[in-house]
């Protein structure tokens, strides 16, 4: 039965959705499934180019800017990211631009025998996530990009996206830190391991300077893997790993740093993901043999602008201040920019935190800050996974346990009651604590004509 409709193939998609932790991360097992997936289409991730990226924080933001530089630099790109905000289809871009529905639905049709034909097998049904990354593979090889950029889902080692064996793969590994230690490990080195696994025998990788325990895996691995590793440290410029040919300025003497002084997105770690990006390119283009356009790159950082993260809508006249910082580290980081950005103001907070995200740590960091909390809930259907949010009157007394200060909370848990409550409270307004949370938002104000979005 062939799909006919764009929501017929996310109906179809959904009823992939794993409905357990041990079906959602199914580690080797779930490993040894995509590859199998993927031979079966004719390893498609095998003839292309691959600019692997994976870490706790940041990975979203250095896809894009990877992205938005190779772009200008006149290259034909795919772009998978995860999770998307409003549209699946936003994991298939082409320089930029997601494919059509129509192309979707065609694509997903081809493969319909083949999802069957795995399920038929000792593998097992493949995950939406597992199908998702095929097709990815699949679309960037048949439109000839000149490379895909991928971004991993929850780790790295066991991480749908680790099936590309070729030598010429690029890993770059942004900011390490603990999220996820129920499935990676509770601790930075055990974390910094799963990361530090999607660098391929005999390869290159790049990384943001790390933590010592987490720069001391990363060695370890690319040391018994016989790889190449280049750290970009807090000047942003790259200290040498085992190469003796890379050179952490551009043609004509210019230094990474200073070429990204002017970047648009806020926030101190975006200028880290920003070097860390243009260090990756500024690589590739020593190793591939192209001359890099700095007058392209400073337009790509004045104009860089990425949803969901920092990011600063007009919406009925009220400022409203989007960021899907989801865990202790991304927290402290946004908080720490907030305030730079809006010195001695404070802030009408939206808030919901994904079931299982260590919310008590975050929380400290908001309550010095709020003017007033709103607690809300969200629950996704069409993600990798089924994402339930942690019910607000928990949060609720956790803040009243937290909070030294005199602090008026408010929970609302109907998602779309708390935003139209919220535009009437006085600006400016930050909605964090999830990128789902912000996704979700961002689909009301796509269905909602009746607000003023500027």
């Amino acid at each position: 039965m062939l799909i006919k409709t764009f929501k017929q193939s996310e109906q179809f998609l959904a009823f992939h959705i794993p409905k357990t932790s041990v079906t959602t991360f199914p580690g080797e097992l779930g490993l040894a499934r995509a590859k199998y997936f993927l031979h079966l289409l004719g390893d498609p991730q095998e003839k292309i180019k691959v600019i692997h990226v994976a870490g706790t924080s940041g990975k979203g933001s250095t896809c894009y800017l990877i992205n938005r530089l190779l772009v200008s630099q006149g290259f034909k790109i795919g772009l998978h990211q995860s999770p998307h905000l409003t549209d699946v289809r936003e994991r298939y871009q082409i320089n930029g631009q997601i494919i059509s529905e129509n192309e979707f639905i065609n694509y997903l049709n081809r493969i319909l025998p083949i999802i069957k034909m795995v399920g038929m097998t000792f593998h097992g049904q493949l995950t939406y996530f597992e199908i998702l990354i095929g097709l990815a593979f699949l679309i960037f090889s048949e439109k000839k990009v000149d490379y895909a950029i991928m971004e991993t889902g929850l780790g790295g080692r066991y991480d749908g996206t680790n099936v590309v064996m070729r030598k010429d793969k690029l890993s770059v590994l942004t900011k390490i830190g603990l999220d996820h230690t129920n499935i990676l490990g509770k601790t930075i080195e055990k974390i910094a391991l799963q990361k530090a696994m999607i660098i391929n025998k005999n390869s290159q990788a790049i990384s943001i300077s790390q933590d010592p325990e987490a720069e001391k895996i990363i060695k370890k691995v690319t040391k018994n893997k016989e790889a190449k590793i280049y750290f970009v440290g807090s000047s942003s410029s790259p200290r040498r790993r085992g190469s003796r040919n890379m050179d952490s300025r551009l043609r004509g003497n210019d230094s990474i740093e200073s070429l990204t002084k002017n970047l648009n997105l806020i926030g101190d770690y975006q200028m880290e993901n920003a070097s860390l990006a243009l260090a990756a390119v500024n690589y590739l283009s020593q190793r591939d043999k192209f001359i890099i356009d700095k007058k392209t790159i400073n337009k790509v950082f004045e104009t860089a602008d990425f949803p969901g993260r920092f990011d600063i809508k007009k919406i009925n006249d009220k400022i409203v201040i989007f960021d899907g910082a989801h865990n202790p580290q991304k927290m402290d980081a946004f908080i720490g920019s907030l305030i730079k950005k809006y010195p001695n103001k404070r802030f009408n907070f939206l808030v919901a935190f994904k079931k299982g995200k260590d919310y008590q740590d975050m929380l400290p960091m908001i309550i010095p800050w709020a003017k007033m909390i709103f607690l809300t809930s969200f629950y996704t259907e069409d993600q990798d996974m089924i994402n339930v949010s942690e019910e607000p009157d928990k949060i609720e007394s956790d803040i009243i346990r937290y909070n030294r200060i005199k602090l008026e909370t408010k929970t609302i848990p109907n998602l779309k009651k708390a935003w139209k409550f919220i535009l009437t409270k006085r600006e400016p307004i930050v909605v964090t604590g999830s990128l789902y949370l912000v996704g979700e938002i961002f689909k009301l104000i796509k269905n909602n004509k009746a607000l003023k979005l500027t």
